[in-house]
């Protein structure tokens, strides 16, 4: 993860940070079967929604097989 989402996960209490890592774990694991991708001018991005009320934005890098969370923001936010 990028220090910025980072930052971001930290506003929120232990319990949201703890489900946030689970729903990680399966995006690792499967990242174009979970998320969706976005439209222009966010081409190349994804999104998934977690817990119903916030987003979370990332790239897949397929060859090297990493996934990088770019923002995890409140719905309201974006």
């Amino acid at each position: 993860m990028k220090p910025e989402p980072e930052k971001q996960l930290a506003k929120y209490d232990r319990e949201i940070q703890v489900r946030f890592a689970k729903k990680i774990r399966k995006l690792k694991e499967n990242p174009d079967s979970y998320g969706k991708p976005l439209k222009k001018p966010l081409h190349g991005y994804w999104e998934l929604y977690f817990e119903r009320k916030f987003r979370i934005v990332y790239t897949i890098d397929i060859n090297a097989k990493i996934v990088y969370i770019e923002a995890i923001k409140h719905k309201d936010e974006f």
